[in-house]
C-alpha cells in the first residue's frame, strides 16, 4: 500500500540523510582542482609527448604515431598538423617562441619543421637508431639535442645543418635529455641503463664528455632540472629520485610514491599554489589582492598507474594527485599556469583548463566560488526578512484587517495546509508503476534517492516487477547504477539483492548484449575486489591483535 496521511494525502517518499564526510580542504586541492572542463581527444595512438611553446599563445605539441599535432591551447582545436613522417615520430617539441618545430623518428632521423608554412628546415641523420627525445637549447634558438637508441647523445647546429657535438658513455638506449638552465655548455641524459649523466661540451678541448653519472637503479625514463640548476630530478622504475648536482651528485631523496613505472616528469615553474597557510590565504583576500600573486614551483610526475602527482620543492612530499583514464605518457603545464595537457597510452589527450575566479579587487581567485566564498568573506542572511510579517490568506486578521495589515504581537494564525510536490518517482509509486520509479529515480543521478525508491518497491513487494520486461536499453542504467555503488557499505546489502534478481529473470539471455555483459562483468570484478580486501583486513587484524595486545599489558 502507498503511505498516506490521516486526510488520504500521497506521503513524499523519504530519503535518508548521510553525514557529509569531513575532508579539510586546502588551498593546494583548491589550486590543482580548478583545473576543470577537461577535453578528452582522441589520437591515432598512444600520446608519447606533449610541450607547451614558451611565447604566447603558448601552443601545445602533441606526438602521436607518425603525427604531431600543434593545438591552440586557449581554444583547444589542432592549429597546425605534421604527419609527413614515413615512421613514427617521437618528442615533438616548440622552440621557444613557437616558430618551429623539431621532431625525431624511428629511423633516427632529427627534422626541424617551419610551423607556419611546414615546410622541413633542416633535417639530421646521424643517429643509427631511434631518436627518442628531442630538445631546444634553452639559452640559444640554433642549437638543438637528441638522444637516441644507439646509446649516443647528440648536439646539432641548426645553422650549420651538421653535428656540433656528440656524447658517448651510455651503454643502453638514451631516452631523455634536458638541457641546464642557466649553463649552455651542460646538458643531461637519462639511460636505459640506470644512469644519468652531466655532459659538458667544454671538456676535451671542446669535444665534450662526462662530468658526472648518477646511477638512479632503473631504466630512466625522463630527467628535469628543478628551478636554479643546482638540483636534477630523474625518473624510472617506481622511483622519483632528486640529486644535487653541486655536491658531486648527492642523491638527495628517493620517493617512490606512484605503482607502476613513472613515465614523465615536468617542472612547473609557476604551477603551484601560494607558499601560505589558510590564515594568510584569508588575509591577502582580505587585501584584495589575489592569493594567487604570489605561487611556488612544482613537480609534476606521471605513470603507468594512469595519476599524476604533484611534488612541493621543500621535502618533495606529495600535494596532490589526479586520477586519468589510462596510463599516464606525458605531462606538461603551460608556462602561464594556465592549461595542464596529459596524454595517455590508450590514445587520449586530456587538456584541462584552469577556471578563473574574481575574487576582490577583481583578481584572480582559487577553486569553484572562490576562497572568499570558501573562507566566510561573503556574509549574510538569505532569505530574511525585515519588519513584521505581511498577513497570509487564511487568517483571521486577513479578513478583518485586510490584506496589507500588519500582525500585531499575540495574534493566531491558521496555517493552511498545503499539498508537498511530488517527484516524477512519488507520482510513479503512487500509481504502483515500479518500473516508471525506478526509470525516474535512476534519470535524476542521486544515489540515494535510487536507493530509497528501490527499497520502497521491495517493501512492497514489486521488485521483480520493476525490473522484469526490460530490453537491453532499459536494464543497462540499472546495472551501471549497481556496478558504480555496489562497494558502497549504504547500498551494499540492497544492491546485491537488486543483482541476484536481475540474474533470476534474465539469466538466460546473457551474452545477448554487449553493454549488459560488460555491466555484470564490472559488477563481479567490484564484488571480488572488495571480496579481496575484506580478506587482507581480516589477515592484517589476525596479526595486529597480538601486537596490541602484548602493549596492553
Amino acid at each position: 500500500m502507498a503511505a498516506t496521511d490521516h486526510d488520504g494525502t500521497y506521503l513524499k517518499l523519504p530519503v535518508k540523510r548521510y553525514a557529509p564526510r569531513s575532508i579539510r580542504e586546502t588551498a593546494e586541492g583548491r589550486y590543482w582542482r580548478a583545473y576543470k572542463s577537461p577535453a578528452l581527444l582522441n589520437q591515432v595512438s598512444q600520446v608519447t609527448s606533449v610541450a607547451f611553446a614558451e611565447a604566447y599563445p603558448h601552443h601545445l605539441a602533441v606526438t602521436s604515431s607518425a603525427r604531431v599535432t600543434v593545438y591552440n591551447s586557449k581554444s583547444r582545436r589542432p592549429h597546425k598538423t605534421f604527419q609527413r613522417f614515413k615512421d613514427v615520430a617521437y618528442s615533438g617539441v616548440l622552440r621557444a617562441d613557437g616558430k618551429a618545430l623539431a621532431v625525431g623518428g624511428q629511423q633516427g632521423w632529427v627534422q626541424l619543421f617551419d610551423t607556419s608554412s611546414r615546410a622541413v628546415l633542416r633535417k639530421f641523420t646521424l643517429h643509427t637508431r631511434a631518436a627518442r627525445a628531442v630538445r631546444f637549447s634553452p639559452h640559444s634558438h640554433g642549437i638543438l639535442c637528441s638522444a637516441s637508441d644507439d646509446t649516443t647523445v647528440r648536439l646539432w647546429d641548426v645553422a650549420a645543418g651538421a653535428c656540433a657535438t656528440r656524447h658517448d658513455g651510455h651503454t643502453d638506449y638514451a631516452r631523455s635529455v634536458a638541457g641546464h638552465p642557466f649553463s649552455a655548455t651542460t646538458w643531461a641524459s637519462g639511460s636505459y641503463d640506470g644512469t644519468v649523466k652531466l655532459w659538458d661540451s667544454r671538456v676535451n678541448g671542446g669535444k665534450g664528455g662526462c662530468g658526472m653519472t648518477l646511477r638512479h637503479g632503473a631504466p630512466v625514463e625522463d630527467v628535469q632540472w628543478l628551478p636554479g640548476g643546482a638540483m636534477l630530478v630523474s625518473v624510472g622504475g617506481q622511483d622519483v629520485c632528486v640529486w644535487d648536482a653541486l655536491s658531486g651528485g648527492k642523491l638527495l631523496r628517493k620517493m617512490r610514491c606512484h605503482q607502476k613505472t613513472v613515465m614523465c616528469a615536468h617542472v612547473a615553474p609557476d604551477g603551484g599554489p601560494p607558499p601560505v597557510e589558510e590564515n594568510d590565504v584569508f588575509e591577502s583576500f582580505q587585501r584584495g589582492r589575489s592569493a594567487t600573486d604570489r605561487v611556488s614551483p612544482r613537480l609534476l610526475t606521471g605513470s603507468l598507474d594512469g595519476h599524476v602527482k604533484v611534488h612541493e620543492l621543500d621535502g618533495f612530499s606529495v600535494t596532490h594527485s589526479a586520477k586519468y583514464p589510462g596510463p599516464v605518457l606525458s605531462v606538461a603545464l603551460s608556462p602561464d599556469a594556465s592549461v595542464l595537457a596529459v596524454g595517455t597510452a590508450n590514445r587520449l589527450l586530456s587538456i584541462r583548463r584552469r577556471s578563473r575566479i574574481l575574487g576582490r579587487g577583481g583578481e584572480e581567485g582559487l577553486g569553484r566560488g572562490g576562497d572568499a566564498e570558501l573562507m566566510g568573506l561573503k556574509t549574510g542572511t538569505r532569505g530574511k526578512r525585515n519588519g513584521p510579517r505581511r498577513l497570509d490568506a487564511g487568517s483571521y486578521q486577513y479578513f478583518t484587517r485586510g490584506q496589507n495589515a500588519r500582525a500585531a504581537e499575540g495574534d493566531a494564525r491558521v496555517e493552511r495546509r498545503r499539498r508537498a510536490r511530488l517527484a516524477p518517482h512519488d507520482h510513479a509509486l503512487r500509481r504502483f508503476r515500479y518500473g516508471e520509479a525506478l526509470d525516474a529515480a535512476l534519470a535524476g543521478g542521486r544515489a540515494e534517492v535510487v536507493a530509497a525508491v528501490l527499497e520502497e518497491i521491495a517493501r512492497r513487494g514489486g521488485l521483480k516487477t520493476a525490473l522484469a520486461g526490460r530490453d537491453a536499453a532499459g536494464l543497462e542504467p540499472v546495472l551501471r547504477f549497481v556496478a558504480r555503488h555496489v562497494a558502497n557499505p549504504r547500498h551494499s546489502r540492497q544492491l546485491a539483492g537488486v543483482t541476484a534478481r536481475v540474474l533470476d529473470i534474465y539469466g538466460g539471455e546473457i551474452g545477448a548484449s554487449t553493454k549488459v555483459d560488460n555491466a555484470l562483468r564490472r559488477i563481479r570484478d567490484r564484488v571480488a575486489h572488495q571480496i579481496k580486501l575484506q580478506g587482507q583486513l581480516a589477515a592484517l587484524g589476525g596479526v595486529a591483535a597480538p601486537l596490541l595486545a602484548a602493549g596492553s599489558r
